[in-house]
């Protein structure tokens, strides 16, 4: 049964995935939500009343009647910050969400944020880092303890707190096995996959070393969070009409495109969800997306940002989106258009 719907960044991230997982979840009914999140990145959704969720670790998909999120054994986290924003939602009139998590799934700590901050050997004044424009936020240290089986620096939910309920967060949040993960998703009807950062900042998506610790296509979301590729319904992969890049050190465009000014945009300057830097903006680029839908392979698209342009701007880019997904793989289109923050500025096309 094909009953997986993915979201993946077709860009350099910040294309507007919690919005449109937000806007999918609250149109159809999805069972569970799941995500592998890292502390890299937070997604932003905005419901139909105005209520602003900032989600770093939870899929943006419970903001709506999905009451089931899972996370997927590759997801890096904060068990304080997964509360917080489950406490948020229940006081947005979000409640009574379960929170599943694969028992190998890492928990952030103090020294893996340290690692990342501190100097390295060989550069004594800098750090390393910081010149890759790194939001030096834990993942990838992490992730390397993780690789390294390093239990001691790598302390994994069940190493933990066992696979259990947990009372002292009034049993919203439960450890499960990995064998109960494969039987949740086996049994769930719709499930909604929500990625995270965007293609082009892949750690082997070209941009190294300005990039991100692990891949950010479409196959790679799927062994993180453990879903058969066959049971795939749909691939939206996300874009933004000028797409943006991290502030400081963060690393070169592609060729085809050049790097502007907020006020060559004509919009306010945008600030990232993680270190409130502000973002760096450039044209859009057809090499980018063309890359993009070669290696994740969307059957729909959103494009974002649209209110950053003239109508016929946006149908202008919009057949030629169209077209590549033609030409590169026989399928796929641009389904949603996104004009501004919230749930109501999005259309289907």
């Amino acid at each position: 049964m094909k009953k997986f719907d993915v979201i993946v960044d077709l860009q350099f991230g910040s294309t507007g995935k919690g919005a449109i997982a937000g806007y999918m979840a609250n149109r159809h009914s999805y069972d569970v939500a799941i995500s592998a999140n890292m502390p890299n990145a937070g997604h932003t959704f905005i419901d139909s009343i105005g209520h602003k969720f900032v989600q770093k670790v939870l899929p943006s998909a419970l903001a709506s009647k999905t009451q089931i999120a899972m996370l997927a054994p590759a997801a890096v986290f904060s068990m304080e910050q997964l509360v917080k924003e489950l406490d948020f939602l229940e006081d947005a009139g979000y409640k009574g969400k379960q929170v599943y998590i694969h028992e190998h799934a890492t928990l952030l700590t103090d020294d893996h944020r340290l690692e990342e901050r501190v100097n390295r050997p060989g550069s004594p004044d800098l750090n390393s880092y910081e010149l890759i424009g790194s939001t030096q936020q834990g993942s990838a240290a992490a992730l390397m303890h993780k690789i390294r089986r390093d239990m001691n620096h790598n302390p994994t939910a069940g190493a933990r707190y066992g696979l259990a309920s947990l009372d002292e967060y009034g049993n919203r949040v439960a450890i499960i096995s990995h064998a109960q993960y494969l039987h949740t998703l086996k049994e769930a009807g719709r499930v909604l996959v929500e990625g995270s950062q965007g293609y082009s900042l892949g750690l082997n998506a070209g941009f190294y070393p300005y990039c991100t610790s692990r891949d950010c296509t479409t196959a790679r979301l799927l062994a993180d969070c453990l879903v058969p590729p066959t049971a795939v319904n749909r691939v939206i992969g996300t874009a933004r009409t000028y797409p943006i890049r991290v502030g400081g050190t963060s690393g070169p465009g592609y060729p085809d495109q050049q790097e502007l000014s907020w006020e060559q945009v004509g919009r306010p300057e945008e600030r990232t969800t993680v270190t409130n830097r502000v973002r760096r903006v450039f044209t859009f680029s057809d090499m980018q997306i063309a890359e993009a839908i070669q290696q994740s392979a969307p059957t729909e698209i959103f494009l974002n940002f649209c209110n950053y342009q003239t109508q016929q701007e946006t149908a202008l880019l919009t057949r030629v989106i169209d077209d590549m997904c033609a030409e590169i793989n026989g399928y796929g289109r641009v389904a949603y258009l996104g004009h501004g923050a919230t749930i109501n500025d999005i259309e289907e096309t």
